[in-house]
């Protein structure tokens, strides 16, 4: 059975020895493995960062200790496709409001922080604000720029340091491995997003100052997995002010531009939704190309 649903999902023909990579399996088809089987089956796969995985074999082993795994009355012992039903982590993002209100005038002032396009964020109703990633600075620049209350996405790599972690979790900042099948951090985004919030992205995936990277397509995925639309936010001066290795920030300006959103309309065939999360990506990355070149304003094609 989960050799035919992988099969499905993929949209080609597998065997138990096809490898993963040959299939370009990865967290997001991880996701959409995840919510068939439980779907299906009502078999929950373990959500924690999944690593050493390479064929499709382990993907069956992998839900023959979920089966072992179920309570005595046959049914999962945790889990569940209701995201809407989730909580979020406890204290996430309890102290974005007040971090603006106290540091938000001295960063204001000293980095000399300019928003335009501050009227595209949706005033309700879920969103996903994608952001092109210079710095750390680019979170609390986040924060001043928007009206709205964001959950981030961040690398778990960011989370090393225990201050530095705690201070990500209070500005609203949850993990994500980018080295493994991470579906706990898919379905937090997928909880933000179906609690009506606003779910903070670096389609980058990580940050090389000065260079636009390749788009991932993470945050195309969830857009047309709940129809939640894409805000491109620009931000321009981030990796001039903190370069790596100065801890002292320098006192240069900072732009923030907002785009009118990409609108989405939900996809519900998991194969023709990463066919379209791909297109959708390069329109991302195109509207972003234009933002940096100074070019605000235009509504996405």
């Amino acid at each position: 059975a989960i050799l035919e649903l992988v099969a499905e999902l993929q949209g080609c023909a597998v065997t138990a020895e096809t490898e993963l990579g040959d299939l370009d399996f990865d967290s997001l088809a991880y996701a959409e493995l995840a919510a068939a089987a439980e779907g299906r089956f009502g078999l929950v796969l373990p959500e924690d960062g999944v690593k050493g995985l390479e064929v499709v074999s382990d993907l069956v082993a992998l839900a023959r200790m979920a089966r072992a795994n179920e309570g005595d009355d046959g049914t999962p012992d945790e889990g569940g496709v209701d995201v809407a039903a989730r909580a979020l982590p406890r204290g996430l993002g309890r102290l974005q409001r007040t971090s603006d209100v106290v540091g938000g005038s001295l960063l204001r002032w000293w980095f000399r922080i300019s928003v335009h396009g501050r009227e595209h964020m949706p005033a309700e109703g879920p969103a996903i604000l994608c952001m092109n990633h210079e710095s750390w600075l680019d979170i609390p620049v986040a924060v001043i720029a928007s009206h709205r209350r964001i959950s981030f996405m961040a690398k778990q790599e960011l989370f090393r340091s225990r201050v530095g972690g705690f201070f990500l979790h209070e500005m609203g900042g949850f993990r994500v491995d980018r080295d493994a099948f991470d579906l706990k951090a898919i379905r937090l985004a997928l909880t933000v997003l179906a609690r009506g919030e606003v779910l903070g992205m670096y389609p980058e995936g990580t940050r090389k100052p000065g260079v636009l990277l390749p788009f991932l397509p993470g945050a195309a995925w969830l857009a047309l997995r709940t129809g939640a639309p894409l805000v491109p936010m620009a931000i321009r001066g981030t990796d001039v002010a903190r370069p790596r290795g100065q801890r002292v920030p320098k006192r240069v300006p900072i732009d923030v531009v907002l785009d009118p959103p990409i609108e989405v309309q939900p996809v519900d065939d998991p194969v023709k939704r990463r066919a379209e999360a791909e297109e959708l990506t390069h329109r991302l990355r195109a509207v972003f190309d234009r933002l940096l070149a100074g070019q605000p304003g235009s509504a996405p094609g």
